[in-house]
């Protein structure tokens, strides 16, 4: 009986399978033990070894065999095929710690598997592209079997596709491997455009013409197959998975293009988070709070973005929005909410501002505006915030706004209807100004959601307070005497000044009623008072500003 010691120190027996705590056998390789016969997953285990050490082997002497210039023994095919099954052999062995040779003297010397090594397959894959001949084939090397045993086989069977091998690479390894191979990759498209072959399988011959008319049948046939063969299943087959990998495999360099030239954020693993930002992120009402059919903000983007897109980009469930504009006074963090919104959705973050539309110059802008859009439908599974653009959005029917402002708007429509119809990202338009904009701009079709993004509401006010009193020493009963007489002061101020605050204000109201209550004494209304009004006195939201909160209030769609 063979023995695999895991990784993380556990002790794993195939012939008498071990089960976890979650009573799931363990197998080999991610495969589940009941999946296979009593004693197969030792044999298994030793098998993907073996196939690690030859196909080692056999990948160190071709490359070697190049080199050397020895072209007889050098098969372009077989370091190909070497280079996949060290690999899949190295990745599927990888966590497992070696075997006990020995019942109970623990992993053997040797038999440990390490993670493919880097340097080597970045030799291995330039050396299999440099091999490319000028057609955008390669060589079809030494035959796959040598002989026939029935009549009428076509000896170019023998013979691998390159498009099978080439798609087998593009599955195997990540985009980026492929990077300096760009066009070598051209090439090979180049050649499937230019080889694809058409068959006819005939209806109906007329028998005075000879003209024959039925359906055209399109497809691939391999190179070294008899010529005028005409197209083939197999070879079909593998060229349009080829065709398949190269497209995802080209739009995933795209996307990293476009995401590091416009400063993009990469998706974080949502295990090194401690905490999501999205359950940080504190709520705002969407509408007067007194109101029966007032909804909350989160709420509204979980319903139609969170929920749809939970399964798939490409076919979400009803109701999914990929555009929304947020609008509302400054500093209600509408930034945190789309990049929190990302990190929920494990999605990249992009934020475009004026800068991207004025790096050509004044003179370039309705140019820049085409460039930049043209990039940004490059990107796939990507949360895109456009940061303050009223300036490139204006209303056209403005008093003495000039002809150039007004061609501006013009092509910022039409970027943006482009944008959304792609479908491939979600993006966000934030402002500060929502009657700034051309009413073309806001109507349904353009964006799904127009959303106000307002100070946090009353229970995030009394979570703050919650955040700050845990970080102190007093006992749970004054903790909450404090929450409820905070609550209740809220209340009775809110459509004053408390739902003016900003977060931050806020934020700062909360800890100066916490540091009150650490100290020993009561937080009564006067002492609250006190308190906001010095806050109201500096706070962002006041005057004019304040009359724009009121009247944007009611202007949500969703």
């Amino acid at each position: 009986m063979q023995k695999f010691t895991a990784s993380n120190e556990q002790t794993i027996s195939f012939d008498n399978a071990v089960v976890d705590n979650n009573d799931n056998i363990i197998g080999v390789a991610g495969l589940p033990g009941k999946a296979l016969p009593s004693g197969a997953a030792s044999l298994l285990s030793l098998s993907l070894e073996r196939s690690y050490e030859v196909s080692f082997n056999e990948l160190c002497r071709q490359l070697a065999f190049r080199s050397a210039g020895d072209r007889t023994n050098f098969d372009v095919m077989r370091l190909a095929y070497s280079l996949l099954t060290y690999v899949t052999a190295a990745d599927s062995l990888c966590g497992t710690a070696g075997r006990e040779v020995i019942l109970g003297a623990g992993p053997s010397p040797g038999t440990t598997v390490s993670p493919p090594n880097k340097n080597l397959i970045t030799k291995a894959l330039s050396a299999f592209f440099d091999e490319q001949t000028s057609d955008g084939m390669w060589d079809k090397g030494q035959p796959i079997y040598k002989s026939f045993r029935k009549t009428g086989r076509n000896v170019g069977n023998a013979f691998v596709f390159a498009t099978d091998t080439l798609g087998s690479l593009l599955t195997a390894f990540p985009a980026e491997a492929f990077r300096p191979h760009l066009h070598n990759l051209e090439k090979t498209i180049s050649w499937i455009e230019h080889h694809q072959t058409t068959e006819y399988i005939s209806n109906y011959c007329d028998p005075e013409s000879g003209q024959c008319y039925g359906k055209p049948l399109r497809g691939w046939c391999s190179p070294h197959i008899s010529p005028n063969t005409g197209p083939q299943a197999w070879s079909t087959a593998q060229t349009l998975t080829c065709i398949t990998k190269l497209r995802s495999t080209v739009r995933e360099l795209m996307h990293d293009d476009v995401l590091a030239e416009f400063g993009g954020i990469r998706a974080q693993d949502k295990a090194s988070c401690a905490v999501d930002p999205w359950d940080r992120l504190l709520d705002s009402d969407l509408g007067d709070p007194s109101s029966s059919d007032c909804s909350a903000l989160k709420q509204v983007l979980e319903s139609r973005i969170l929920t749809p897109f939970s399964a798939s980009m490409s076919r979400p469930s009803f109701g999914a929005a990929y555009s929304t504009i947020l609008f509302g006074p400054p500093g209600t963090a509408k930034t945190t909410i789309c990049e929190a919104l990302a990190q929920r959705m494990g999605w990249d973050f992009v934020v475009i501002d004026t800068a991207a539309f004025l790096a050509d110059g004044l003179s370039n802008v309705a140019a820049r505006i085409q460039y930049v859009f043209e990039r940004l439908r490059s990107l796939d599974r990507c949360i895109i915030l456009f940061d303050e653009i009223e300036e490139f959005c204006l209303d056209r029917e403005s008093p003495g706004l000039g002809m150039e402002s007004r061609m501006l708007t013009t092509a910022m429509l039409t970027a943006i209807n482009d944008l959304r119809r792609a479908k491939r990202s979600i993006f966000f338009l934030a402002t500060n100004r929502l009657r700034a904009f051309d009413s073309a701009i806001t109507r349904p079709g353009r964006f799904d959601m127009q959303l106000f993004v307002g100070t946090p509401n009353l229970n995030s006010r009394c979570i703050q307070l919650q955040q700050k009193l845990a970080t102190t020493v007093v006992d749970e009963e004054t903790k909450e005497t404090a929450e409820k007489s905070y609550r209740i002061f809220l209340e009775s101020v809110w459509a004053q000044d408390a739902m003016f605050m900003n977060y931050l204000e806020g934020l700062q109201f909360a800890s100066t009623c916490a540091n009150i209550v650490a100290s020993g004494d009561e937080l009564t209304e006067d002492v609250m008072s006190v308190i906001l009004a010095n806050q109201a006195a500096v706070m962002t939201v006041r005057g004019s500003a304040r009359d724009e909160v009121i009247a944007s209030m009611n202007l949500s769609r969703f």
